[in-house]
């Protein structure tokens, strides 16, 4: 079963984890990114193309990054 977060939960595990590692806000996202990418290319294989689609709340960096990784 796959658990469902909230915003709110999601944004305070980004505040924790840059306050405690220590890592920039843009070092934990390209970290996301790299996992997005490495996750969906062991499940699904390189091959396939997705869309990608970003909505509101500061996360189209998120996006963008997981789209130059995947190139």
């Amino acid at each position: 079963m796959i658990k469902i977060v909230s915003t709110e939960q999601i944004k305070a595990w980004d505040v924790f984890t840059i306050r405690e590692e220590p890592i920039a806000s843009i070092d934990l996202m390209e970290r996301a990114c790299e996992a997005f990418v490495t996750w969906f290319v062991e499940h699904y294989g390189a091959s396939h193309k997705i869309g990608i689609v970003c909505g509101t709340g500061n996360n189209g960096g998120d996006g963008l990054g997981s789209c130059a990784i995947a190139q």
